[in-house]
């Protein structure tokens, strides 16, 4: 009897030290899961904004100056002076500026009219 409650007993404590190692092993598996995880979701957003950056070459902010048209001027000649690479052509910066002047037409400027032109700037201003 006693060799049986002994052979009982290193039966449960083996068990118990299987359960412990078992354990053990799925925590370090869950702790590796959840670091590639991390890791994963790191450098997939690191690569978005390095391709934003890139592809924007960094951030730009948009701002208006106001502009006094002199004679001869049209929106075709400030479209080339004022117009940045935001602006994928001349007609779609004549056409805001149009619209932010409220002007019938790009035609519609004269002489001594203030106007408001915008244009995109790396800087930060205050």
């Amino acid at each position: 009897m006693q060799k049986r409650d002994h052979r009982e007993k290193n039966n449960i404590l083996k068990r118990a030290e299987t359960r412990r190692k078992l354990a053990r092993q799925v925590n370090i598996l869950r702790f590796v899961s959840a670091l590639l995880i991390v890791m994963t979701i790191a450098t997939f957003s690191l690569s978005i904004s390095s391709f934003a950056s890139e592809r924007d070459g960094g951030s730009s902010y948009k701002y208006y100056t106001s502009y006094t048209v002199k004679d001869g001027d049209n929106l075709s000649r400030l479209a080339d002076e004022y117009m940045t690479k935001e602006y994928s052509s001349a007609g779609k910066y004549i056409s805001e500026v149009v619209s932010i002047n409220h002007l019938l037409s790009a035609s519609d400027i004269y002489a001594g009219q203030v106007i408001i032109l915008p244009y995109y700037s790396m800087d930060l201003k205050h």
